[in-house]
């Protein structure tokens, strides 16, 4: 008898531990696969990742448009790794996606039971936002890990209030969701929205709780607070300008609804699958609470549902445009709520290896698309497109300019987002970028600075003549022109551009500036 029982016990945590493998083995695939082939096939990035080129040079409290957090991670990156690249970027991106998964993960078994919790991991890593999306290095993607760790620690501390670390970690993940995307201010007010749904106010442990992740949250968030202050705000009058849309609402919900059901049609897909794969079978070993069920399944549809809610409410009532990536990671217990609804009274072993089996399949299927359809493609027909972009060639071409009338290194390079970022992308030691010879964009640098350095001048020569551009070519010391093949005819475009070198004043300070390779 008891060698029976020690067998059983043996072949449950052999269980056990092959299935947290498998899981684990799909995440680092996953990982490697996205990172391998964006570091090979690609010339170039999405324009999210060549602006955080840009914000990672140096280290800020706030960006015109965004929280700090993001670029301080490819900042810190960066210098580990001798500066950014493709590979890096995409490493990055994914990884974060990867370690949302992973909390994902942690909130599923609370949730649900072991097999079926890896089985809503897999399914969730599906939906658009967490497969081809997640490539780019931005703010929507580097925000997942850290909502998926509000929603955990959340439902645990609500389950059981009386745990300090619950709280002290929920405040802390609200801080940084928040130094990295200021719509985390959504999920953190569906937490109070379900706080008091549920009365969980009630409890004196729950209010105390609360009032230390408050604290904790304001301790982290408060360096950007004082950032934002100092400069009037600047990401939020930036956010209102993008909100303002000209179009009506059905035309903007239309739009949203469109892009969402682009982003899900592989989860759907794959769940119809599942259910057609799996029929409904009796096999419950554990009999859970009634209450505890509904309990969990309120839980996730208000983790869904509420922070949508506050984030269209706009689009309807004011007419303000909604991007649906802005939304992303509001969709990170959508797989676990799919399971508990449709899935939880099937046979769990098979569930798990028909989703395995169908998770493994479709991923496939949508790294060919992504980098067959999007970049070998357009890159055989001559297309140009944005990963098909000479952006090495511009790189190269640059420096043999500033190289030709300068001695010292290009330390300024003065252009809009795409070039400056494309141009900093591939030169060592790297750069900074005065964007579009704006200061408010560009913090890090001022005018004395290009007075003490000079700084190379990069723009369309249509763009040459404009007020942002004009001036500077008029104090240039040197000035030409160069063209850049875009793919190759006759769906190829071909690239002109102007250039003007800045050269040091002479009664200027030296310049303070320095390089990664410094």
């Amino acid at each position: 008898m008891k060698t029976a029982r020690f067998i059983l016990r043996a072949s449950v945590l052999e269980d056990f531990h092959q299935d947290e493998r498998n899981l684990f083995i799909f995440f680092a695939v996953y990982l490697a696969a996205w990172t391998l082939l964006m570091a090979w096939l690609p010339s170039s990035m999405n324009l999210d990742d060549i602006e955080q080129v840009i914000w990672s040079r140096t280290w800020q409290w706030g960006y015109y448009k965004h929280p700090p957090l993001p670029s301080l991670l490819m900042y810190l990156l960066s210098h580990l790794f001798g500066g950014p690249s493709k590979g890096l970027m995409a490493f990055s991106a994914q990884g974060c996606n990867v370690v949302a998964l992973i909390y994902v993960w942690l909130l599923a078994k609370q949730i649900l039971p072991r097999q079926l919790a890896i089985a809503a991991v897999l399914i969730t890593s599906l939906i658009g936002y967490y497969s081809f999306r997640a490539v780019i290095f931005n703010h929507n993607t580097v925000s997942f890990p850290f909502t998926a760790a509000l929603l955990y620690y959340f439902y645990c501390a609500i389950r059981r209030p009386e745990r300090w670390s619950m709280w002290i970690l929920l405040g802390l993940a609200g801080g940084l969701a928040m130094l990295t995307k200021y719509s985390a201010i959504l999920v953190l007010a569906s937490f109070f929205i379900y706080v008091i749904w549920q009365q969980h106010w009630k409890n004196p442990l729950v209010i105390r709780g609360l009032c230390l992740s408050v604290a904790v949250f304001f301790v982290v968030f408060s360096p950007n607070i004082i950032w934002l202050v100092e400069h009037n705000w600047l990401p939020f009058r930036y956010l209102d300008h993008q909100l303002t849309a000209s179009e009506g609402r059905l035309k903007l919900f239309g739009d949203f609804l469109a892009n969402l059901i682009i982003r899900w049609w592989y989860t759907l897909l794959a769940v119809w699958l599942l259910a057609k794969l799996s029929p409904r079978s009796v096999v419950t070993t554990v009999v859970e609470p009634t209450t505890q069920i509904e309990h969990d399944r309120r839980f996730l549809l208000a983790m869904l549902f509420f922070p949508l809610a506050l984030a269209t409410l706009p689009m309807f009532f004011n007419g303000n445009a909604l991007n649906s990536n802005w939304v992303a990671a509001f969709f990170l217990p959508a797989g676990i709520l799919l399971i508990h609804c449709f899935f939880r009274h099937h046979d769990e072993a098979r569930l798990l290896k028909n989703t395995s089996h169908i998770v493994w399949g479709v991923q496939i299927v949508i790294l060919l698309v992504f980098f067959i359809g999007g970049v070998i493609v357009p890159a055989q027909l001559g297309r140009s497109a944005r990963t098909n972009y000479p952006s090495q060639q511009l790189a190269d071409t640059v420096s043999v300019i500033w190289h030709e009338h300068q001695q010292q290194p290009l330390t300024i390079v003065i252009a809009d987002n795409w070039l400056g970022g494309n141009v900093l992308l591939h030169t060592r030691p790297e750069p900074m970028v005065l964007i579009d010879n704006e200061d408010i964009s560009s913090p890090w640098l001022n005018r004395d600075d290009v007075a003490a350095c000079g700084a190379l001048v990069l723009t369309s020569i249509a763009d040459k003549t404009t007020p942002t551009y004009a001036d500077l070519f008029k104090q240039a010391s040197a000035t030409g022109a160069f063209t850049l093949n875009w793919g190759y005819a006759p769906h190829g475009k071909i690239m002109d551009y102007a250039w003007a070198i800045l050269s040091p004043e002479p009664n200027s300070a030296p310049c303070r500036l320095t390089t990664h390779a410094d």
